[in-house]
């Protein structure tokens, strides 16, 4: 099973090849390695360029991903994502960038970051977003909305989790939008229009969201092994779909990185911060690129254990607060969920027995701590109450350093004895939290478990635990 989900992944990752004539080199993919590809970026660009330091002093490179539209022979984007490739710390990071964005289009002023591909194609819109966001861009990668149902098609659609009834009817732009709230199989035409609807209060924000929902469920399905047999047909639409820059060997070496070094819950997605504005009677997103950077600079330990402030900024649109997930869990705006992406294998994972809670519990040779990491009052005393109930003994109830913990995480001391790590190895455990969400951190002083903004599925799971423990 795990193998034929890795040739899935393969010819999905390795489609940019595919469309710029590679044939899908197997071998290469199954035996490419980091320093395989830093190699080969290394050697086609230019020693002196930005992008040639960007890649040997912080071990990454950026690419420009954009959807091309035609309405009525105007060429326009109304997609942009700005992907990070890390190959040192083997993760992607995803930007969506509102097509509203405020920027200097270079030789046309001041504008909306779509104008710049109607104006001057991929070149003009990659010049753009690497002034804006003072990011240098070694490729891009065009996505073409023409072809893109016959892909959603093929795969056999895709589950999207529609939040309301989405209607909107724009002739000039060949739209009939008409989709029912609830869980459902999109096939393409439909998936088409629920990622290019935006006739809702969170505008052009609200758009960026649902894109990225799609992209996730997108990544869902395509680990599914049935889809398998849909390879050549799959080949033959995704050819059409893609246009870029990138040197097919180079396509196959990013396919063979991802495959062998990534998963995707190394892959993480945020959305420019800033605030709506009206100028020249005009509407505009005013983007914070100094959070931006925060997000796509960060350590990948901040990244992965939800230790980043990136929420502190607020905004007057609608009082949106914007967050970032990986591909393997879900974005929430103001608390609501737009996409639930967590595995069945996770969401259907039975509780432990009685037995072997308990020989758990006693195996904690060492105190822990409860921290706070929401600011919401009382609940770090209301977790430890609970965690002793069970038998563990808590020493210290107080609030974490900050309030921005996204999701609830294991802590430990730098340098700890086996017994102190043994600790909050087996505190996770008990409490299913992630093994990349256990770790050391240089603030702490026990094994300690913060909670983050997941806290009500966290205390239902302490509350069926209690009730084991006590059986």
């Amino acid at each position: 099973m795990k193998r034929s989900k890795t040739i899935i992944l393969i010819v999905v990752l390795a489609i940019i090849g595919i469309a710029a004539g590679a044939g899908l080199k197997v071998y290469t993919i199954l035996h490419t390695k980091s320093q395989d590809l830093f190699g080969t970026i290394e050697s086609s660009i230019d020693s002196g360029s930005a992008q040639y330091a960007a890649l040997k002093e912080q071990g990454r490179f950026n690419i420009l991903i954009m959807g091309e539209d035609d309405v009525e022979g105007s060429r326009r984007s109304d997609t942009v994502l700005f992907a990070t490739i890390d190959i040192d710390d083997k993760n992607i990071r995803i930007l969506s960038l509102p097509r509203d964005t405020r920027v200097q289009i270079p030789g046309h002023g001041v504008q909306k970051l779509n104008h710049a591909f109607a104006y001057g194609g991929p070149d003009l819109l990659k010049a753009t977003v690497e002034k804006y966001l003072g990011q240098p861009i070694l490729y891009y990668v065009i996505i073409d909305y023409v072809s893109f149902p016959a892909i959603i098609d093929t795969l056999g659609g895709v589950e999207i989790d529609v939040q309301k009834r989405m209607r909107y009817t724009d002739r000039a732009g060949k739209l009939d939008i008409n989709i029912q709230p609830g869980p459902q199989v999109m096939d393409g035409k439909t998936a088409l229009h629920f990622v290019r609807f935006r006739m809702d209060a969170l505008g052009d924000i609200g758009r960026v969201h649902r894109q990225q929902q799609f992209i996730k469920a997108v990544l869902k399905k395509v680990y599914d092994p049935r889809i398998l047999v849909k390879i050549p047909e799959l080949t033959a639409q995704m050819m059409k779909l893609f246009k870029t820059d990138m040197s097919p060997a180079l396509s196959i070496q990013l396919a063979g990185f991802a495959q062998n070094e990534l998963g995707r819950e190394h892959i993480f997605f945020s959305t420019l911060h800033g605030q709506a504005a009206t100028i020249n009677n005009l509407s505009y997103w005013i983007g914070d690129t100094k959070e931006a950077n925060n997000f796509l600079n960060a350590p990948i330990e901040m990244i992965i254990s939800g230790d980043i402030n990136e929420n502190k900024n607020t905004n007057n649109y609608a009082g949106l607060s914007l967050s970032y997930s990986s591909a393997a869990e879900e974005t929430k705006v103001n608390g609501q969920i737009l996409s639930s992406q967590k595995t069945e294998e996770h969401k259907n994972k039975s509780m432990m027995p009685h037995d072997e809670l308990l020989k758990l519990i006693r195996s904690m040779s060492e105190s822990i701590a409860v921290l706070n990491g929401t600011g919401k009052s009382g609940l770090s005393t209301e977790v430890a109450t609970k965690l002793q109930k069970m038998g563990i003994d808590v020493v210290l109830s107080a609030n974490a350093k900050h309030f921005d913990y996204r999701s609830s995480n294991i802590v430990y001391p730098l340098n700890a004895d086996a017994k102190v790590i043994k600790t909050a190895q087996t505190l996770g455990e008990i409490l299913d939290i992630p093994k990349s969400l256990v770790r050391s951190n240089n603030q702490a002083f026990y094994p300690s478990i913060i909670i983050g903004h997941d806290s009500k599925s966290l205390i239902d799971r302490i509350n069926r635990l209690v009730e084991i423990s006590l059986q």
